[in-house]
């Protein structure tokens, strides 16, 4: 019925809010709920084409479970008034705001775009994926913006254990690319590197322009951005270190949630255009990081876009509600929406039915309409939730049973 698909359909935006949209074969399962009957393959398909204004197929790209169990509106709000009312206390504003985070680029791998293939050669099978030059070599990027716009000069950090090569950086021009570079083992930043990036870019970036004013420093809890030396150094400097709550950078930091994604793209174009011109003979390495690399972060960090990456996080100007607003459209069920999902068994609604058709004599009225259709909502709403309970304690009863046999592997071994 075209009521029970349109709860369905509410249903379904529920649950891809709760950030766990349904498979077909989920999907399958409440409409078999719903219907208290079971459906087949084909009207999912159907389902799908009778409402494409509402549902759209797409892959998943997939959020981290610890980030979804970590996304609450209470943390957050805890996190904003923390930071707020520091920012207030210390007299800081967007001219001494940053966020700095780390990012790493694989020299040689774009990520995936969608081409145009010519049908025959694709369908041969002879062409069907573009060629892409695949050097896995690691460079980490440590990256700092200023909410009144601007970016520090970045800092590249090449993989390799003899030091930095010249050959590295033959692209870099003194009197046009302002950045720093340094190496380690892995790629990767480290205690050292995180302590020498705080004293030679940060310090000296951004000192002359706070002169004695406090400084905010906003990143994640990476161990190099913890040490007490690093700590030690914030503290003597007049730089107040926030940092954010585990697994929620994807929410709230500026760089994560508007810069870095633009410049993997940017990144990406400037790779692909090399592969085009060379046919994909010339192999990046390297020495060709920085050429690509240049021309993707200055495309990336302009002044308008780091503005509105602290303003997407609420951070400058001072504003939660950009960030909670989100949790506003998606409210907790409560206890007692969840008990009526617990009453009755399978019959009670089909009887609720046959009540109301038999004392409601014209069922033309609009009163008798509405009162139909509000019962046709409450049944389909009660069987998904009666599934999606049932889903969980079958889930629970699993746990315990782990539990329980741990306890007693436990138990026996104590006693031995």
């Amino acid at each position: 019925m075209p009521q029970q698909e349109d709860e369905l359909i509410k249903y379904i935006e529920g649950t891809t809010r709760d950030g766990v949209p349904p498979t077909r074969s989920i999907l399958k399962n409440f409409g078999s709920a719903v219907a208290q009957d079971e459906v087949s393959e084909s009207w999912v398909t159907r389902f799908r084409h009778r409402h494409p204004d509402e549902l759209i197929t797409k892959w998943d790209t997939g959020i981290d479970r610890q980030r979804h169990l970590a996304d609450n509106k209470r943390k957050y709000e805890l996190y904003f008034n923390l930071l707020h009312s520091k920012m207030q206390e210390h007299g800081i504003d967007e001219r001494n705001t940053y966020n700095m985070d780390e990012k790493g680029f694989f020299v040689g791998i774009a990520h995936r775009r969608k081409r145009i293939f010519s049908k025959a050669v694709y369908k041969s099978r002879e062409r069907t994926a573009a060629i892409r030059d695949g050097n896995r070599e690691w460079v980490t990027l440590l990256a700092c913006v200023c909410a009144s716009g601007e970016a520090l000069p970045p800092a590249l950090i090449y993989q390799g254990t003899s030091g930095v090569q010249s050959g590295w950086v033959d692209d870099l021009l003194a009197e046009q690319h302002q950045v720093f570079v340094s190496h380690s083992a892995s790629g990767w930043s480290n205690n050292d590197l995180g302590l020498a990036w705080l004293q030679q870019v940060f310090e000296r970036y951004t000192a002359a322009k706070a002169r004695r004013q406090w400084r905010l420093l906003i990143l994640d809890g990476h161990a190099s951005h913890l040490t007490p030396d690093f700590l030690e150094y914030c503290e003597a400097k007049r730089i107040m270190v926030m940092v954010y709550p585990p697994h929620s950078t994807h929410s709230l930091q500026p760089l994560d949630v508007v810069l870095f994604s633009p410049l993997s793209k940017h990144y990406t174009e400037e790779l692909t255009q090399r592969l085009q011109r060379t046919q994909g003979l010339s192999r990046i390495t390297k020495r060709d990081f920085y050429s690509h690399f240049w021309p993707a972060w200055s495309s990336t960090m302009t002044h308008d876009l780091i503005v509105k990456s602290f303003q997407a996080t609420g951070v400058w100007p001072m504003d939660a509600d950009q960030v909670l607003q989100r949790f506003n459209n998606n409210p907790q069920q409560q206890d007692d929406e969840l008990e009526l999902g617990e009453q009755g068994d399978g019959d009670t609604w089909p009887q609720l039915r046959r009540i109301f058709d038999a004392a409601v004599a014209d069922k033309a009225k609009v009163e008798a309409k509405r009162l139909s259709q509000g019962l046709h909502s409450l049944q389909v709403n009660n069987e998904l939730l009666r599934l999606q309970n049932a889903e969980l304690r079958a889930e629970i009863n699993l746990i315990k049973k782990r539990l329980t046999k741990s306890t007693t592997l436990t138990t026996q071994e104590g006693d031995n």
